[in-house]
């Protein structure tokens, strides 16, 4: 990623830490309450309380702070669906199920943020730092998966599925924006994961 989209330097300490989380959250307010016209430096920095210079340390300008909510936000989507309770899972295709059901749930509970952030995806490269996360998180959801079935795709195979759904997600939105709320979109979710990842439903199924 181009270095004018990557924060100039990560927090060492519990200060500039919450420095970094106030300046991401004005940033958000801002997001949600005007859009990406809106996101300035001047009006993050002032309300997030910190001086634009203070800001400037971390983040170059605001692109690199749209970056840092779409990793934030990919993470805690990603954390979602490999945290989910796959108990009783039947097999390969009832847990990917299951995942992409709490991928969605934490997917709706942020979509007004979401939809703010699309019209600056292309700028920010969004799409590239998706795909970064969703590597990060390839090996875990991987180990998740093994249990349930033998030949569970490699992380990289795995990976390109989990960014795959998320686009598909943007796709979806951008035809209809309660296409999220449809009972069927879990199972479109899923089947994009599977198709992604080069699963057969029929030979995933016990």
């Amino acid at each position: 990623m181009p270095t004018a989209l990557k924060p100039r330097k990560k927090p060492s300490q519990d200060r500039s830490t919450a420095t970094v989380d106030a300046i991401v959250e004005a940033a958000i307010r801002i997001l949600r309450d005007g859009g990406w016209a809106a996101c300035t430096t001047t009006k993050v920095a002032e309300l997030a309380g910190v001086s634009v210079g203070s800001l400037y340390q971390y983040f170059p300008n605001r692109a690199a702070i749209a970056v840092e909510i779409v990793r934030r936000r990919t993470r805690k989507l990603l954390s979602a669906a490999i945290g989910v309770d796959l108990t009783g899972a039947a097999n390969l295709e009832e847990g990917i199920g299951r995942a992409m059901a709490a991928f969605l749930t934490e997917k709706r509970s942020s979509l007004d943020l979401s939809l703010a952030l699309r019209d600056a995806l292309p700028e920010v490269q969004g799409r590239q730092a998706i795909i970064e996360e969703a590597r990060s998180y390839a090996s875990a959801f991987r180990a998740k998966l093994a249990p349930l079935a033998e030949g569970v795709p490699n992380v990289a195979r795995l990976a390109v599925a989990m960014a795959a759904v998320e686009g598909t997600v943007w796709e979806m939105l951008a035809q209809d924006g309660a296409a999220l709320e449809q009972p069927e979109a879990t199972s479109a979710l899923a089947g994009v994961f599977m198709a992604a990842a080069g699963l057969d439903p029929g030979r995933t199924r016990s």
